[in-house]
């Protein structure tokens, strides 16, 4: 009798499965590198992040002011609007810089907001929009006759050595009219 059905031996098994795991961990690996991202290249994504993230708050407040005051250290200054959020609410955003709790360099940028809602008490607010603000310097607010306020901010990480990473942005703000 004739045997027309034909399975796979161990050997051929064996061998499929030692080439099914070398490609295995070859894909794996490339899957590693690219996924994993090296630490200076975090810490750039890391300080571009976070100086976004502080600009587009600051910008925020800035288009739902009516005006703006410059402050003295630590205060960078403060927003001023009316009728925002609610119409009979008054509005007041200040930044401030907090300086580096030893051993860390690094400071931080505060949004310090304080709402009137009309009520006895106010509501305020407290929110870390930057970690790793080095100096007072390194953020800066000017303000122009024509109601443009411009926010220059620098972050930096790893100050002081070879890996330091700084990134800067500056941005424009235009305020809303007063009503």
């Amino acid at each position: 009798m004739l045997r027309t059905k034909r399975g796979f031996t161990l050997i051929e098994l064996t061998i499929a499965m030692a080439i099914a795991g070398l490609i295995m961990g070859a894909l794996g690996s490339v899957f590693y590198y690219l996924m994993v991202v090296p630490p200076e290249q975090s810490d750039r994504l890391t300080a571009t992040n976070e100086l976004r993230f502080a600009l587009d708050w600051i910008q925020h407040d800035g288009v739902q002011a009516q005006e703006f005051t410059l402050g003295s250290d630590p205060y960078y200054g403060s927003f001023y609007s009316e009728g925002y959020p609610q119409p009979s609410w008054t509005s007041n955003v200040s930044y401030k810089y907090e300086e580096p709790e030893p051993p860390s360099p690094y400071g931080k940028l505060f949004r310090v907001e304080t709402i009137d809602e009309g009520t006895p008490t106010e509501k305020t607010t407290n929110m870390t929009l930057s970690s790793h603000i080095v100096d007072f310097g390194d953020v800066s607010f000017a303000y122009d006759d024509d109601d443009q306020v411009t926010v220059n901010m620098t972050v930096i990480l790893n100050p002081g050595t070879a890996n330091e990473i700084s990134e800067t942005d500056t941005r424009y703000i235009e305020m809303r009219a007063a009503q």
